[in-house]
């Protein structure tokens, strides 16, 4: 609740006449009454239900959303002036299109603040890589309803596999520098091992569900250094710390110590907790595939 009044004053301020969109808040059962930001014409409309997940929230809202573009964004994003407009011209040569996310810096940043930026929102990487998050996503609205929306029955990393899944079915993911959001960094421990502990676990999950080997069951993966090493030469990255070219495109340099903090995070600590994470995802995996659950149009 805390983020979505600055949310709302952002798409306040869209180049878009307000007139040609609306703005739908998927609240996924908050004790928080957001319900209080609803308008009285309707433009700013909540859509409360039972705390499942924020996937089956997205889904809520897009049942209930009347355009043939879907525009998502996290509740503690802030989008330019231009986002909207941007992501709309996009979209005349692609199915889904993913923005580019900027990082808000905290006043004091650590190596944890370096690390996330390295490891998430660089939608650049990851439209190469097929995939995308919805901190900053435009789809057709028929893409999404052949896809049948976000799969909700499994809380986490239900953005990747939905861009995935349109990816492999054919659907054009074309990647926008010019359509921006703002994203806070996580600025600790805590927060960054929490963060990919849920996705890495989301992932195995699916990928379990699909009767699919997640990376971190794989005996390489346990000995990481190596693999970390191979995967960033691959990706052009650097062996020595974070991303420079990536940082500096947020406004970042580091010092040779400030990188050399961030190593046995990059090498170590996240490699272990992703394959931990996973270990623990495939578990839920077999367990779902064993239930066999179904999904209804747009997820449960």
């Amino acid at each position: 609740m805390r983020w979505l009044p600055n949310l709302i004053r952002a798409l306040e301020r869209q180049t878009l006449p307000r007139k040609r969109f609306e703005v739908l808040i998927g609240d996924d059962g908050s004790h928080d009454d957001p319900g209080q930001l609803a308008t009285r014409d309707s433009w700013v409309r909540v859509l409360t239900g039972p705390a499942l997940n924020s996937y089956a929230a997205r889904n809520r809202a897009s049942r209930a959303a009347t355009a043939s573009i879907l525009a998502f964004c996290d509740a503690d994003c802030e989008p330019e002036p231009s986002w909207l407009e941007r992501g709309l011209a996009a979209l005349a040569d692609a199915d889904l299109v993913a923005g580019r996310i900027r990082f808000k810096l905290p006043r004091r940043a650590t190596s944890w603040t370096y690390v996330d930026m390295e490891t998430s929102k660089n939608h650049r990487l990851l439209t190469r890589l097929g995939t995308a998050e919805t901190a900053n996503l435009f789809v057709r609205r028929d893409v999404f309803e052949a896809l049948d929306g976000f799969d909700d029955s499994i809380d986490e990393h239900g953005d990747f596999d939905f861009v995935e899944r349109a990816v492999a079915a054919g659907y054009r993911l074309s990647y926008s520098p010019e359509a921006v959001v703002w994203h806070p960094t996580r600025d600790r421990a805590r927060s960054v091992l929490r963060a990919h502990w849920i996705y890495s676990r989301g992932y195995a999950a699916r990928a379990v569900s699909r009767g699919e080997k997640p990376d971190g069951l794989k005996l390489r993966n346990w000995m990481p250094i190596l693999p970390v090493m191979r995967s960033r030469r691959r990706f052009g990255v650097s062996l020595t710390g974070p991303d420079a070219t990536w940082l500096a495109e947020n406004g970042v340099r580091l010092s040779s110590m400030q990188k050399l903090k961030t190593l046995p995070i990059i090498y170590v600590l996240l490699p272990y907790t992703r394959a931990l994470a996973q270990a623990r995802g495939a578990m839920d995996g077999r367990r779902r595939r064993s239930n066999g659950r179904p999904r209804g149009r747009y997820g449960s």
